[in-house]
């Protein structure tokens, strides 16, 4: 049912006397409306939304309305949209509209149990540049509509909008489908140029075209070309850093031949590739002809399974025709060696001396050519994907010691593997063949139990789902007499507060831990009478008074602790069930991981945190918040654990020493925004992995305690704290280990291809090391 009142409303008293407004509902949770004033069209008004006469939330009127655009009515940014929970939609009987602080109303309330006229209006989507060609937005459910992109008033393309994306409306989120395109190369010419979008019905998208310019690739490489103007290249580095160009994954073999570098190596060694299988034997060894490092030796071993073989074969092979091999090349029969591959091999064992094991990214088919982009080395999705077994190279003694016991080409990569002996070639090395995933599975499971039972780490790992590549479920035993705290900052909000501890308190009696409330100047007599009620359930609490900061109330609540990990968890997170603190702390369990986070979702089911990217317009975001829960993301990450340089402090596990040896969050520098990124960097600084995993699973409402930064009383904040950021870690903000070069830094991570890519040199998985800026500067 759509309902709708609409009226020109006009206050009493000559300020309001031209005031324009309307008011109506467009389904049960959506309300939305739009007020300006006919005698000063560049004013904008905070609009208040109630709820059977009590508060909800506020918005403030600058969303664009096409009608009113359409009018000559100023920009037409006078709009607003209220998306209220389901329940709120569901049981409220009257909805109003008021002027924020003057009490006039917008329209006329709403009855939600009578029907009216169907609404005329309501925000339909809205698209914004995203750096160099891509562009990013996002329209409304439904409108079942392509859209019609024009530059300079003059179609150039039709672009259908794809899956799905999270549009905050008025302080709540709603699901809206996905706009995300790039413009044809010829426009990055360094011209300035004005976009315009529009539903293939008319209906506008931007209230004016959109200003945007791109170069071939990038601003700082078109000044190099120039020849001069040496002084404006940090210029041109600097756009570059925060407007990034991509291009679309499927222009990866125009993209592939335009830049990809040419070898000028003279290294010389033998290389021996071990094929193993006896499935188009003839194709790999054909690509193995066309090889610009001429000096090699193959051989095929008859797989026994997916990747098993006869040690005896292999070792035969070892000491008879690869005997003066340097490195051993290992893959499945059927694997199409880029040209350049083993000379890249070659290359980076002469050049790095600590590296034993290299490996390179890889191509899929599935109706074209797609590339799997690998990150620097990353354990725990080496343990559960084996993702850079299908082509890697070992120096000789790694090889003949692995071969003494190995007995599939997982357990030869596992075998191998040392994190800071390992390294990455950015850049495909060889084109996957078909890949059994069952027989797969049961060999990558064998394979990670001989890697423990090495280690000598009692755990236990299961078969998963499989993806684009055969994955495990790894689990490490749990001494569970350690204990855990939830720490959970608050302040007011009696509701959210309720639900996150309703729905957390099964994990929390599943795992024998403890719930920390930390409240932070409550006034509402609900939430106090909530907070003194908590004793009763075995909850304590306790009070940090003072402005809200983040860093510091969590650095109090931690020293008043005396478990041994801790749970940062924020009120406005909801547990989806009953195993999700488990899974953390098997994750933790391993002695070298530092802190662990999950995957959140917003209430639509859109992911709101898949771990974080660093480098994306240099700072960071969220990954995969393009994606809906169920997607299995980029090379299936979000369907394995895997690590990244930070996760969220939304929920964040960790052990109660790892933080204070790291001085705990910075309340000084950090304050609201970033603390847990520096907190996860300065612990990666002591050696420590942080480890994401999709396997803990919870709601999160993102800022609905405190409201969001983008709000003009705190973007001057968010700024300073987000200079901060760039001043200590930005040398790691440009080179994020977990994320690779030749991907994309413009917006969503693992959605595009970088232009140009950002290096092609191997690289291992190192500390980040900051650069700390003196308190004041």
């Amino acid at each position: 049912m759509r309902t709708k009142t609409i009226s020109k409303h006009e206050p009493s008293g000559t300020e309001y006397a031209s005031l324009q407004t309307q008011f109506s509902r467009y389904d049960r949770t959506t309300f939305s409306g739009f007020v300006y004033d006919r005698a000063d069209l560049g004013r904008r008004y905070t609009v208040e939304l109630l709820v059977d006469g009590e508060p909800y939330m506020s918005s403030l009127c600058d969303e664009f309305v096409t009608e009113l655009a359409d009018a000559g009515i100023g920009d037409g940014r006078f709009g607003f949209t209220f998306h209220v929970q389901d329940q709120v939609g569901s049981n409220a009987t009257i909805v109003e509209a008021r002027l924020a602080n003057i009490g006039s109303p917008v329209g006329t309330p709403i009855r939600c149990d009578v029907a009216a006229p169907e609404a005329q209006w309501h925000r339909i989507g809205d698209i914004k540049w995203a750096g160099g060609l891509r562009f990013e937005g996002w329209l409304a459910q439904d409108v079942d509509e392509d859209i019609e992109i024009l530059i300079a008033q003059r179609p150039v393309m039709t672009v259908r909008p794809i899956g799905w994306t999270n549009v905050a409306q008025g302080g709540e989120f709603g699901v809206g489908r996905r706009i995300d395109f790039h413009l044809p190369e010829h426009f990055a010419d360094g011209r300035v140029r004005g976009l315009s979008a529009r539903t293939m019905s008319g209906r506008s998208l931007v209230s004016e075209p959109i200003a945007f310019v791109a170069f071939d690739r990038g601003l700082e490489q078109t000044l190099a070309d120039l020849g001069r103007w040496d002084s404006e290249r940090l210029r041109g580095q600097l756009f570059d850093q925060l407007l990034p160009a991509s291009v679309p994954f499927h222009t990866y073999q125009g993209w592939k031949a335009r830049f990809w570098p040419a070898s000028q190596s003279d290294v010389s060694s033998e290389a021996a590739v071990v094929l193993i299988g006896d499935v188009r034997v003839d194709e790999s060894i054909e690509s193995l002809e066309a090889q610009r490092h001429a000096t090699w030796t193959a051989a095929s071993l008859p797989a026994q399974g997916f990747s098993q073989f006869d040690p005896r074969a292999a070792r035969e092979f070892v000491d008879g025709d690869a005997a003066n091999s340097d490195f051993f090349v290992f893959c499945l029969s059927g694997t199409i060696l880029a040209e350049d591959a083993l000379q890249r091999f070659a290359d980076v064992f002469a050049s790095e001396v600590d590296c034993d094991l290299a490996y390179g990214d890889v191509e899929v088919q599935g109706g074209a050519v797609w590339p799997l982009a690998f990150s620097a080395f990353d354990l725990e999705r080496a343990l559960e994907q084996a993702y850079g077994a299908y082509c890697f190279a070992v120096r000789r003694e790694r090889a003949l010691e692995a071969l003494r016991s190995a007995t599939s080409l997982y357990d030869i990569f596992l075998s191998c593997v040392e994190p800071d002996r390992t390294f990455h070639l950015p850049g495909s090395v060889a084109a996957l063949p078909r890949i059994d995933a069952s027989a797969a599975i049961a060999e990558l499971i064998a394979a990670s139990e001989a890697y423990f039972v090495r280690a000598g780490i009692d755990a236990n790992v299961e078969p998963r789902k499989a993806g684009l590549l055969p994955a495990v479920r790894v689990r490490r035993a749990v001494d569970w007499n350690e204990r855990t705290t939830i720490i959970i900052p608050n302040r007011n909000r009696a509701e959210l507060l309720k639900r996150c501890i309703e729905t957390v308190t099964p994990a929390v009696h599943e795992t024998n831990a403890r719930i920390l409330v930390v409240d932070n100047g409550s006034t509402e007599p609900e939430t106090l009478d909530y907070l003194e009620s908590l004793s009763a359930e075995e909850i304590d609490v306790i009070s940090v008074e003072g402005p809200f900061n983040f860093a510091a109330i969590n650095n109090a609540a931690v020293d008043c602790v005396d478990t041994e990990n801790i749970c940062f968890l924020n009120n406005d997170v909801q547990a989806l069930d009953d195993g999700w603190l488990a899974e953390l702390l098997w994750r933790l369990a391993a002695p070298d991981v530092g802190a662990v986070g999950a995957k959140l979702l917003w209430p639509n089911s859109v992911v709101q945190h898949g771990g974080v990217v660093l480098g994306t317009n240099f700072f960071a975001a969220h990954a995969f918040n393009d994606r809906m829960d169920g997607d299995p993301g980029y090379g299936d990450l979000l369907q394995v654990a895997h690590e990244c340089s930070a996760v969220t402090a939304a929920c964040l596990l960790m052990r109660k020493r790892d933080f204070v040896a790291v001085g705990g969050m910075d309340a000084i520098r950090f304050p609201i925004n970033f603390n847990d990124i520096d907190l996860c960097l300065k612990l990666r600084h002591l050696g420590k992995r942080i480890v994401f995993t999709p396997d803990a699973k919870l709601v999160h409402l993102e800022s609905a305690s405190r409201g969001r930064d983008s709000a003009p009383d705190r973007k001057a904040r968010f700024n300073r704290e987000l200079a901060m950021l760039r001043a200590k870690w930005g040398a790691v903000l440009l080179d994020d280990p977990y994320y690779s070069p030749l991907l994309g830094l413009d917006s969503a991570p693992f959605s595009a291809l970088a232009w140009p890519p950002r290096s092609w040199k191997a690289r291992a998985n190192l500390p980040p090391v900051p650069t700390v800026p003196p308190i004041g500067m």
